[in-house]
């Protein structure tokens, strides 16, 4: 057993003591090899939600690390791969963990595990208070959600929310490209690249460790553009490539059309405010038994769904209500007695409430089993003759 797995097992069999878990972080910190997990997909480390959460996978042993990816492969058919990490390179590790949009680790997972924020590991820079023009570009919400719905390629598990975020994630980067002349003239090229098929696309980069993948020898200049430059680009029929050496965005223009639909179907909030939809492992039993009963003696309501929310203000569930052939005003007063007769006592989170026919309704709900729906009797049938 290695060291890192004993002081997990002490650390809960003697009631969490804060002692054993600061030893803990400076094994991992430390120690001489630790094993993380890679999507062969997306060329980055292989990213999960645990209840909205992006987390990374490290290991004290390569044999725990390749019975999770035997697991991965087995149970939910995804190649994840196994990457040594050495002392001298942890730090680099982390840092790569908070670039591709990481917020916790999980220590071990099929043994004793330990879920670790990752501001635990490594002190995560604050630039609140550097101008936005002297930031350093990084994307890791980006990185995070492209490396999500590109690695659910595989077994064929891509969902509608998964596509959002990538969408709206892409209009509000800022991203680096690599230009040859004279940047402030405006005389610039952009190099391109030959597919397989032999098409010419444009390179795109989330940061700089990205576009050092493509330019090792550093033989270019950095601009640092936005999604307009991609519109614009593929308005001449060109096609745009984000991290070609990574997860491998394609976008054409068909693909910006939709980006742009994408974007105007959420909130034009802040970009860290962008909310995560997602599947919950657990719903709240009582609570949606409560909620059915709401909606059963609830006029107008057709279905209902639950989804976990993921926003700045924590965790919460987004309620998506099918009001049927409601107009606007009719929804609105719909959901809003639903909202005053909900016993949200139930739940510790927060509760939010949206119709199915809005855009963000649309997405959440799609491909999703409702856990309230209403069963509809054709009166004119002979008692004998309903099911």
């Amino acid at each position: 057993m290695s060291k890192l797995q004993d002081l997990i097992i002490q650390y809960f069999d003697e009631d969490e003591e804060k002692e054993i878990y600061d030893q803990i972080i400076h094994e991992i910190q430390t120690c001489d090899t630790l094993w993380t997990t890679y999507s062969p997909r997306t060329r980055n480390h292989y990213v999960d939600f645990v209840q909205g959460r992006p987390v990374a996978f490290l290991f004290s042993e390569k044999e725990y690390c390749d019975t999770y990816c035997e697991h991965m492969k087995e149970d939910s058919n995804v190649t994840v791969g196994a990457a040594e990490c050495s002392k001298e390179d942890r730090l680099q590790l982390f840092a790569d963990y908070h670039r591709s949009g990481f917020e916790a680790v999980i220590a071990d997972n099929g043994k004793r595990y330990l879920f670790i924020p990752l501001e635990d590991l490594i002190n995560i820079p604050d630039y609140s208070s550097v101008p936005l023009e002297k930031r350093p570009i990084i994307n890791p919400q980006l990185v995070c959600s492209a490396d999500r719905l590109f690695q659910c390629i595989e077994n064929n598990t891509i969902t509608p929310d998964k596509e959002l975020n990538l969408l709206v994630d892409t209009y509000r980067a800022k991203f680096l490209i690599p230009v040859q002349g004279e940047i402030e003239g405006s005389s610039i090229t952009l190099p391109t690249l030959e597919r397989s098929d032999g098409a010419k696309v444009v390179p795109f980069f989330t940061d700089i460790g990205e576009l050092r993948k493509f330019d090792k020898e550093e033989n270019y200049r950095v601009a640092i553009t936005e999604f307009k430059q991609i519109e614009e680009i593929c308005g001449n029929d060109e096609i745009v490539v984000i991290n070609p050496l990574g997860f491998n965005f394609t976008i054409d223009k068909n693909t910006v059309e939709a980006i742009k639909n994408a974007a105007a179907s959420v909130p034009d909030a802040d970009h860290s405010d962008r909310a995560v939809i997602y599947t919950l492992p657990n719903p709240p039993k009582e609570f949606l038994d409560d909620l059915s009963t709401v909606l059963d003696t609830t006029q107008g309501v057709e279905k209902a769904y639950c989804k976990g929310i993921r926003s700045a203000e924590g965790d919460g569930l987004l309620i998506v209500v099918d009001c049927g052939e409601s107009d606007v005003e009719e929804t609105k007063e719909i959901l809003d007695s639903i909202r005053a007769m909900a016993d949200e006592s139930l739940v510790d989170t927060s509760v939010q409430y949206i119709a199915a026919a809005t855009n963000v309704g649309r997405t959440a709900s799609d491909n999703s089993e409702p856990f309230f729906e209403r069963i509809f009797i054709d009166a004119t049938l002979d008692p004998e003759n309903v099911d």
